[in-house]
């Protein structure tokens, strides 16, 4: 499936995993790195999280720490997602820093120079790419559910973290490209995947 990355002018390929169930964790340091989703934007970033990243009641509960573009977010009801925004999500950190980052926390005045407030501007609603990084317990949480959807990544990033991976992998998986099956040895010489270019992946159990 050809199709266009960010600024809609970037065509990417898509990559597809179907592998045993344990093996997904395998991918999870690409959602620590950062990965985009095509998303509907203009909500507030608690709308993002429930309707568009499916995140039920208890699993929100669990995420104390929201970054917006960088930014701690306390209001999840009034911070608004861009176009090209970046949401960090994490659950409780140990030590001092980690109070102080967690959202409504009674340590959040002590950052409030940095808190996440909107500047005024019109926010367009409809689709846009939003990137989105999960840490700690919200890789597991919230990671299979985003691969399972489909996440655009670097095919740099991708082909090293298959070149470090467990060779199991190799035997239990499937992996197709554009639809068309190939081996997983195989993806470090497509061009495709290489660099910065962009990769529409996709994983399933």
């Amino acid at each position: 499936m050809n199709d266009k990355g960010p600024g809609g002018n970037i065509a990417f390929v898509h990559l597809a995993f179907i592998l045993d169930e344990p093996l997904i964790a395998l991918f999870f340091l690409l959602l620590q790195q950062g990965v985009r989703v095509r998303r509907r934007v203009g909500c507030s970033v608690e709308a993002f999280l429930r309707q568009e990243l499916e995140v039920g009641p208890e699993a929100l509960d669990k995420i104390q720490s929201i970054m917006l573009d960088g930014k701690p977010v306390d209001d999840i009801g009034s911070a608004l997602i861009h176009d090209g925004s970046v949401l960090a999500l994490s659950a409780a950190m140990p030590g001092l820093v980690g109070a102080t980052l967690r959202r409504g926390g009674a340590y959040s005045s002590l950052r409030n120079a940095i808190t996440y407030h909107e500047d005024g501007k019109a926010v367009l609603s409809g689709e846009g790419w939003v990137g989105v990084k999960l840490f700690n317990l919200m890789m597991a949480e919230l990671g299979p559910g985003l691969l399972r959807h489909g996440v655009l990544v670097h095919g740099a990033d991708l082909t090293d973290l298959l070149a470090k991976g467990p060779q199991e992998i190799r035997k239990v998986c499937t992996v197709t490209l554009e639809g068309k099956p190939v081996e997983l040895g195989m993806l470090e010489g497509i061009a495709a995947l290489q660099g910065n270019n962009l990769v529409l992946l996709t994983v399933n159990v």
